[in-house]
């Protein structure tokens, strides 16, 4: 079983060493007019497109439980609406209010935007403790992660099938803070060789305890 999970966690190193590639890949990649997105596609992450639109300024989402710095925030999801659809824009971190009772003021760029976004696919779905409740009539409200069909419901609007997030330089970016990666490859093989030596322990054990009784 220890020997098991150690390949698991050697495959799991070289799948973030594909998404590295992949996303360093597309980064170099010029990016896609919006009406161009198949978002049908499951091939879409980290996709560059360049949008133009406007940001809402009221109904807007903070993304709760987020580190910058040593300080607590959010990241800040706002609807950006196209000519093609709806989507929602990570514009980055922004500084928790002197309470979570305050919330943070949003500065948001007024007036058609033009401006450059990756999409952001999540590997994996986000284990939660509890479900956002969006029903009442508060903005911004605070969220725990990125729900599509839930944010659009509080919306009251369809919203296109992915998030995205700003790229450095766009306008109405905060402070930017993501990783591509959030676990780093080598963190991967740390636990296989961890795995192993476990491994090699319980081996090492049985036979002693094995040599032993054989003597006896």
């Amino acid at each position: 079983m220890l020997i098991t999970l150690g390949m698991w966690q050697l495959d799991r190193e070289q799948q973030k060493i594909d998404l590295q590639r992949r996303y360093e890949l597309r980064q170099q990649q010029e990016p896609l007019g919006i009406d161009r997105v198949d978002w049908r596609s499951n091939d879409l992450a980290w996709l560059r497109v360049e949008a133009s639109g406007y940001f809402e300024q009221r109904q807007q989402f903070l993304l709760d439980n987020k580190i910058y710095d040593s300080r607590v925030g959010y990241e800040v999801i706002t609807p950006f609406r196209t000519d093609y659809g709806t989507l929602l824009v990570n514009r980055g971190w922004i500084q928790q209010g002197p309470s979570r009772q305050i919330l943070p003021a949003i500065p948001t760029p007024e007036g058609r935007q033009l401006i450059n976004i990756h999409i952001f696919a999540p590997e994996a779905e986000l284990m939660m403790l509890a479900e956002d409740n969006l029903e009442d009539t508060n903005w911004p409200k605070v969220v725990q992660r990125i729900d599509i069909e839930k944010m659009s419901a509080a919306l009251g609007e369809g919203l296109l099938p992915y998030s995205a997030r700003l790229e450095q330089g766009a306008a109405g970016l905060l402070q930017y803070n993501w990783q591509a990666i959030n676990t780093r490859p080598e963190t991967h093989r740390g636990y296989a060789i961890q795995w192993f030596i476990m491994a090699l322990v319980l081996v090492i054990l049985y036979l002693t305890f094995s040599f032993r009784r054989s003597e006896n």
